[in-house]
């Protein structure tokens, strides 16, 4: 999982490997017709929409499979699958009709029993069955109508059915024909069929002709890499044609004025950091906000991020959203009161200043006095500007007297692992197209995201959330995001510092390729290659 909502920024998981297949008369680089090359990380989850929730797998899965509703590229939520919806007054029941262009890869329509089929699958499965909690009914009205009934309102419920990746449109004949369907899927509903998947090295990605409207782009191949420096000499070497860079090689690029397209957008793209609030030390909000005083915002992305992304002392939504409100919580004139009020907060924590600089217990519940404040703090060994940020905590948390250990970690363990309470503080980055998905995905319980950053069970917060997204007016929910985001800058279920702004490189034969707000294919299918 990377701080990315764009289907660009998808190429953000990198790391170590070497390029792999970037050349040959499939290859985009070599100007073929309609083929292009993609720089990516392996599907570390796999192919499944029920199980897999990172974005090395949500990326290909959007591509292979449709959902009823996307977003374009101003954010306006449009139809996919879906040509058109209704809602009930009370917002409780939707009725879709489905585009009567639409196909499955195979030829066969996509109908109204695929969509009862899917829907009530993502029930079942981890990614989807919290979004879906107040989904009571899938019924078919005739082969291209189906009508959902809700046990409570939802305002946002056709943004629920657009996660790209996840609110995947099935086809009931093809997955019920094969147990192991999602080992090489077959009969997608996306603008891209797979064709090829060769482990450790590339697949292959050729269009759905049967697509309402197919993209101008045939042939993908989908290179596995992590590989940020390698991904830069690819794309100017032309031997590939889209791929995520570092913020080195991104700002080189951009400064050359060369044959390389370098794009970025201001995306909901949370850096943050996350903790174990089940025990000691961060079980006590004294010690989370003390940390949150004493990181250095503007420090971090001037060290590790080139000066791109954005920072913020309190708030996470963009103010590009219509429900943002700056709060500055932990901003302060001057370095030295952000120490010392975290120094305050800790005193008052029971964390007291040691002999040898390093805090220790004194009168902390479950923890011998006298213990020293030590904490490892893993990153995902792949992600270079990660292992950096940590070493800037290291620093920051050093002036208050906490020692912290930067990790090295396995990239494939590493959010398993998160999901499953193995670390005591973390790194992490996700992304959201905004209020409703980031609160739905991220703070409550059984989102989608919830695992891997809040860790939230919290009935009433539940029903807090529920409220906003069932508001009856636009001012309703702004004013109850409001109370979210201030109850999430003082009680830091994690710690959210900024935002990283992907840096993708596109070769020059690629046109109208934009970067996207969510993790979506659209700006794929725009895309033509010249």
């Amino acid at each position: 999982m990377r701080p990315t909502t764009a289907s660009v920024a998808v190429l953000l998981l990198v790391g170590a490997a070497a390029l792999a297949g970037c050349s040959g008369s499939e290859s985009g680089g070599n100007g073929a017709g309609t083929e292009i090359t993609m720089l990516q990380p392996e599907p570390s989850q796999g192919l499944d929409p029920n199980v897999a929730a990172a974005d090395a797998s949500r990326i290909p899965m959007a591509m292979m499979y449709e959902t009823l509703t996307e977003r374009d590229a101003d954010g306006k939520l449009v139809g996919a699958l879906a040509e058109k919806w209704e809602a009930s007054q009370d917002n409780t029941t939707y009725t879709f009709t489905l585009n009567g262009k639409a196909g499955f890869s195979d030829g066969s329509p996509v109908t109204a029993e695929d969509v009862k089929f899917s829907f009530e699958r993502m029930k079942t499965g981890d990614v989807m069955k919290g979004l879906l909690s107040t989904l009571t009914t899938v019924d078919v009205v005739d082969p291209k109508t189906v009508k959902f009934t809700l046990s409570a309102p939802s305002r946002i419920f056709p943004e629920t059915v657009s996660r790209p990746g996840s609110a995947a449109i099935l086809s009931k004949k093809a997955v019920e024909a094969k147990a192991d369907y999602f080992t090489s899927p077959t009969a997608t509903s996306g603008p891209w069929k797979l064709t090829s998947y060769i482990p450790k090295g590339s697949a292959i990605f050729e269009v759905n002709t049967n697509y309402p409207t197919p993209p101008k782009i045939t042939k993908i191949r989908y290179t596995f890499s992590e590989d940020p420096s390698g991904h830069a000499a690819a794309i100017e070497s032309g031997s590939g044609d889209i791929a995520n860079i570092g913020y080195t090689d991104a700002e080189r690029l951009k400064k050359s004025g060369g044959s390389v397209q370098v794009l970025q957008s201001d995306t909901l793209a949370p850096l943050f950091w996350g903790w174990d609030r089940t025990k000691a030390p961060f079980s006590d909000k004294n010690v989370r906000q003390a940390v949150a005083y004493a990181v250095d915002r503007e420090g971090r992305q001037t060290a590790c991020w080139s000066g791109t992304g954005g920072v913020t002392y309190g708030n996470i939504l963009r103010p590009w959203d219509p429900n943002y409100v700056e709060i500055s919580t932990y901003k302060t004139a001057a370095r030295a009161e952000s120490v010392s009020k975290a120094k305050a907060l800790l005193d008052a924590a029971g964390w007291v200043e040691g002999s040898g600089g390093t805090r220790t217990a004194k009168g902390v519940a479950g923890v011998a006095d006298g213990t020293p404040f030590k904490v490892s703090v893993p990153y995902e060994s792949n992600w270079p500007a990660a292992g950096c940020h940590v070493q800037v905590l290291q620093q920051n948390l050093k002036d208050i007297g906490i020692e912290v250990t930067p990790e090295k970690y396995d990239p494939a363990a590493y959010w398993g692992d998160v999901a499953k309470g193995k670390f005591t503080m973390y790194h992490g980055g996700a992304g959201a197209s905004g209020a409703a998905d980031l609160y739905q995905n991220w703070f409550r319980t059984g989102g989608s995201l919830t695992a891997l950053t809040t860790h939230l069970a919290d009935p009433a917060l539940d029903a807090k959330i529920d409220r906003a997204l069932g508001a009856g007016s636009t001012e309703d929910a702004k004013t109850i995001f409001k109370e979210l985001e201030q109850w999430q800058a003082d009680e830091l279920p994690m710690l959210v510092v900024g935002y990283q702004w992907p840096q993708v490189a596109v070769s020059k034969r690629v046109k109208n390729f934009t970067a996207p707000l969510d993790d979506d294919s659209y700006s794929l299918v725009r895309a033509s290659v010249g």
